[in-house]
């Protein structure tokens, strides 16, 4: 069973332009490969680019090497998501005349996928990695040399399989995070005769009934 939490962060002054970076970065992604989906006849292509064709194809690409793979991977499959509703609300009429996907003007969220997250058992800290290309430019532009990204937070204790990490752009020294990991699933009880239905409703929270009770 996956289940989530939010939270916010204090990061570095360095921390603060990795993260920012990789944001920008992402949302310059996102609008390539949007542009390519909406103009891909007046470039010469022969197919439609859905996501196995751009995450592949622009594995080169300045803003896709600025990313860890699997985040980058991430913004390509979230836009493939965003197309398919698109899609799927010109077939049903459900709102008229829907807007593709829009361009992004600002930085966007990343995220992390499992592959880049390290955390050791029972302790606050998680370790992030950092794509090559961008390690390399901060250096050179900031004598920013981090290898990785440690986050620390005490909502990362028991958390024993963190499967995404998805990482808000800094504001004021800080980041909002939202972590999806895993846990058991809960055992079902036992049959034992005794009933309970709960419907949810508008008007009234809940209406129930007790199998004993009424």
């Amino acid at each position: 069973m996956l289940l989530s939490k939010k939270t916010s962060i204090k990061v570095s002054r360095e921390y603060a332009n990795l993260i920012g970076h990789m944001c920008y970065a992402a949302s310059k992604l996102w609008n390539v490969c949007n542009y390519e989906r909406q103009h891909y006849k007046e470039t010469g292509m022969a197919q439609y680019p859905d996501w196995y064709y751009q995450k592949k194809a622009h594995k080169k690409d300045l803003w896709y090497k600025q990313l860890p793979s699997q985040t980058a991977q991430e913004v390509c499959r979230l836009l493939d998501k965003a197309w398919k509703s698109f899609y799927a609300l010109k077939r049903s009429g459900g709102i008229e005349a829907p807007r593709p996907p829009r361009f992004k003007q600002e930085s966007i969220p990343i995220t992390y996928m499992q592959m880049g997250i390290v955390h050791e058992r029972d302790t606050d800290r998680v370790r992030l990695s950092l794509p090559k290309t961008l390690k390399k430019y901060m250096e050179e532009t900031y004598q920013i040399h981090e290898n990785f990204l440690y986050l620390e937070n005490k909502i990362f204790r028991g958390m024993d399989q963190i499967k995404q990490l998805r990482i808000y752009p800094p504001e004021k020294g800080s980041c909002k995070i939202i972590v999806v990991y895993e846990v058991p699933d809960q055992e079902e009880l036992p049959q034992n005769g005794h009933e309970l239905s709960i419907d949810l409703g508008l008007h009234n929270l809940m209406t129930c009934y007790d199998s004993e009770n009424g």
